[in-house]
């Protein structure tokens, strides 16, 4: 076998396979949306290095287009070969960043103290707001007529500018 057919056997497919003799037009356009894909000719070979290189990055928290980018694999490959290493990655970023808050709290940090009590011991802070004096108007959502809003507003105005005056 030589490194050429080794290299195509190892090749990964990214698209379906399509016959395009005899096509004319814009095959993509006629083609049906949920076509089924052939299978394919090509299979993939799982690589430790790719496997190694998806923990490290999720680890760093890359996400998983990101990682397959890197890799130079597709998602699907991503998800069927390498989910197990990019969940282990996730979930280490998950704890070293645990470990940073609360290190972060036991230090004496009030505002790391007040985020885990908040998020991991359901703490809540409430506000009461008190009105005091006298309510006087009302909240509507009915428009003014022309006469009402010189009526309420502007005649009030005048009032108290003549008791001002006295």
């Amino acid at each position: 076998m030589t490194d050429k057919t080794k290299e195509i056997e190892e090749a990964e497919v990214l698209g379906p396979e399509i016959d395009m003799v005899g096509v004319k037009g814009d095959a993509l356009a006629e083609m049906p949306q949920n076509a089924p894909r052939k299978p394919n000719s090509v299979t993939y070979t799982r690589d430790e290095g790719v496997a190694h290189q998806v923990k490290t990055l999720a680890s760093f928290g890359l996400s998983k287009g990101s990682i397959a980018i890197a890799c130079q694999i597709s998602m699907y490959v991503l998800d069927k070969y390498y989910m197990e290493e990019f969940l282990f990655g996730v979930a280490n970023m998950q704890k070293r960043i645990a470990a940073l808050a609360f290190e972060a709290a036991e230090g004496g940090s009030v505002p790391m103290i007040m985020y885990l009590a908040k998020t991991k011991l359901g703490w809540v802070e409430s506000s009461t707001v008190e009105h005091v004096g006298e309510v006087r108007a009302v909240v509507s959502n009915k428009p003014l007529t022309k006469e009402e809003f010189v009526a309420r507003y502007l005649e009030v105005s005048a009032d108290k500018k003549e008791e001002d005056d006295v």
